[in-house]
C-alpha cells in the first residue's frame, strides 16, 4: 500500500516539475527609453462598411512637421461591397494626378464614382503599414480635401457620411506573446454620425525570449517592438459645421519595458526531477521500514499474552 501511494506521488510530482519546465520564467523591468533615430512601424486594418473608398483619405502627420496627404502608397483602399465582401482594390478615377488641369477633369468622372459607390452602399477596407518618425503624431481618416459643396451634392445631410468602423489590427511594431494591443478587434457601430478618436500612449518594449536547443545549447532572440492603452473620445455632428473623422492620436512614453522570458534547461529539469523522485522513494522505503517494524513489535506483543 506505502508503495503504491510513493509510486502515485511521484507521478504527481513528475507532472509538476514537467508542466514547470515547459513554463518559460518571465521577468518585467522598466527603464528610460534610450533608442535613437529609430522609426515607429504602424500596422493598420480597419474596415468602413459604409464610406466609400472614393471619399475616404488618410492624412500622417506628426510633431516634427511631417506630412503624408492620402498615403495610398503605404496604405491600400479594398472596395467592399454592401455585404462585405471585396471587389478590389480602389484607384481613383482617370489615373494619376498630373497637375490641377487633370484634377479639374477628374471632377465629373469622380463625383459619378462617389454617386454611385454610395447608391450600391460599398464600403471599405483600409490596410498596409506606415513608417513614422519616432515621435507624437496623428492619423486621421476623413472625406480630406472634398469641398463642403462637392459633398452637399452627394449628402443630404452631414450625419450620412458613415464613419463607422471596425478595427482589425492596429500595432506599433512586432506582435509577441502577451503583447497588449486593446485597439484590436474594436468595433464602433453607433448609428450617430461623429468624430471618433482614440489617444493612444505608446509603450517602447523590448521583448527578450531565451531558447535551448534540446534544452542543452541556449540563445536569446530580442524583438524591440511597442505596446500601448488607449482612451476614447466620441462627439457628435449634428451640423454641417463639422464633418465626421477618425483620428488615431498618439504618444510615445519616455519609460521602456523589457521583458525577459527564459525558458528553463533540460539538465535542470532531470536534476531536479531525479532528486524529487529518489526523495520520494527513500521516504517511501523509510515510512514502509517503520510500518515493518511497528507490525513486528504489535504481533510479538500479541503473541506474548
Amino acid at each position: 500500500c506505502v508503495s503504491v501511494v510513493g509510486v502515485v506521488l511521484a507521478c504527481a510530482l513528475a507532472l509538476v516539475e514537467i508542466s514547470d519546465f515547459l513554463t518559460p520564467t518571465r521577468a518585467k523591468t522598466h527603464g528610460v527609453d534610450d533608442a535613437r533615430n529609430a522609426t515607429l512601424r504602424i500596422e493598420i486594418d480597419v474596415t468602413f462598411p459604409r464610406m466609400p473608398c472614393q471619399l475616404l483619405y488618410v492624412d500622417a502627420y506628426d510633431e516634427s512637421g511631417k506630412h503624408e496627404v492620402d498615403a495610398r502608397g503605404l496604405l491600400l483602399k479594398t472596395r467592399l461591397d454592401a455585404s462585405g465582401r471585396a471587389i478590389g482594390e480602389y484607384e481613383s478615377a482617370g489615373g494619376v494626378d498630373l497637375g490641377g488641369l487633370v484634377l479639374f477633369q477628374r471632377r465629373p468622372e469622380h463625383a459619378h464614382e462617389v454617386r454611385e459607390a454610395k447608391a450600391d452602399m460599398e464600403g471599405c477596407r483600409l490596410h498596409g503599414e506606415l513608417e513614422a518618425r519616432r515621435v507624437a503624431g496623428t492619423l486621421r481618416a476623413s472625406t480630406g480635401p472634398e469641398s463642403y459643396e462637392f459633398l452637399k451634392e452627394i449628402y443630404d445631410e452631414p450625419w450620412e457620411i458613415d464613419m463607422r468602423h471596425a478595427v482589425k489590427t492596429f500595432t506599433f511594431g512586432a506582435e509577441f506573446p502577451g503583447a497588449v494591443n486593446p485597439m484590436n478587434g474594436v468595433r464602433r457601430m453607433e448609428t450617430k454620425s461623429g468624430i471618433y478618436k482614440y489617444f493612444m500612449k505608446v509603450v517602447p518594449t523590448t521583448y527578450s525570449s531565451t531558447r535551448a536547443l534540446f534544452g542543452f545549447i541556449p540563445w536569446t532572440v530580442r524583438t524591440r517592438t511597442n505596446q500601448y492603452s488607449v482612451t476614447e473620445h466620441f462627439i457628435e455632428t449634428p451640423h454641417w459645421g463639422a464633418l465626421p473623422q477618425l483620428f488615431f492620436i498618439y504618444d510615445l512614453s519616455a519609460i521602456a519595458v523589457n521583458i525577459t522570458v527564459t525558458s528553463k534547461s533540460i539538465v535542470y529539469f532531470l536534476t531536479k526531477t531525479l532528486a524529487t523522485m529518489g526523495g520520494i522513494f527513500a521516504l517511501t522505503r523509510t515510512v514502509d521500514r517503520y510500518i515493518d517494524v511497528a507490525l513486528r513489535v504489535t504481533s510479538s506483543h500479541a503473541k506474548a499474552k
